[in-house]
């Protein structure tokens, strides 16, 4: 009977955990929703702006062109061969013209709607760590922190043996959301002892605002197993 209302416990706690989660996750999504809402504001106002200066180019371009046959015309009554000439230049000339300005145009928009994408992007990312690391309990956090951690030790040095790694790094930066147990400390040191075969120190720092996740730095090598890069990863899938 112990046994069985463990279970049950368990269940009851994991059900509370699960609905406790959607609703965080509820609420993240109608504030990320709004916050996207004003940068979609924010970039159609811009975009306006752009479409405003794509037609005052036009009409520059325009006035452009009406002047150059004006001159062709006026050329053209003194000598008509050479007007015929003269005119076909300027009308080149103009029309180069005109077509560089709008594709100078059409690349500034185009780089203004990259900004604003990737600015929209990484404020989207940031605000869904900033809400999650105060609407998540810690010892949910905890949880998620220790599993990625394990995950990470497991799995995550895998791709250091196919790179190099200067003969000279002997220490190791280590960025966690949480303390280190003695445990994960020993199972990640001799992990990279293994992959780099020579003796390391581990620098090690602790942050919070990771939420949950640990970064590990090597030299200029870097295995990004936090919260935020996890939500960056899957938002890059997402958009494929």
């Amino acid at each position: 009977m112990l046994i069985v209302s463990l279970v049950l416990l368990q269940i009851v706690i994991f059900s509370g955990l699960i609905f406790i989660l959607r609703r965080i996750l509820n609420q993240n999504v109608i504030l990320a929703t709004k916050h996207l809402n004003e940068l979609n504001q924010d970039y159609s106002k811009k975009e306006q702006d752009i479409q405003k200066r794509l037609e005052d180019l036009k009409q520059k371009t325009h006035e452009i062109l009406s002047k150059a046959q004006a001159e062709a015309q006026r050329l053209k009554e003194t000598t008509i061969k050479q007007a015929e000439t003269e005119r076909d230049d300027i009308l080149n000339k103009a029309r180069v013209k005109g077509e560089e300005m709008m594709k100078q145009a059409d690349k500034a928009r185009q780089i203004l709607i990259s900004e604003i994408d990737e600015r929209i992007a990484k404020e989207a990312v940031s605000k869904a760590c900033e809400l999650t690391q105060y609407v998540l309990p810690e010892e949910f956090k905890q949880i998620v922190h220790t599993h990625w951690l394990n995950e990470l030790i497991k799995n995550g040095f895998d791709q250091l043996e196919k790179l190099s790694v200067a003969e000279d790094i002997h220490e190791v930066n280590v960025k966690s959301a949480f303390d280190l147990n003695e445990e994960q400390r020993k199972l990640l040191s001799k992990k990279i002892k293994e992959v780099l075969s020579r003796d390391i120190t581990l620098k090690e720092t602790v942050d919070p605002n990771m939420v949950a996740g640990i970064i590990i730095t090597l030299g200029s090598l870097v295995l990004d197993g936090s919260f935020k890069n996890k939500i960056q990863e899957q938002a890059k899938k997402l958009s494929l």
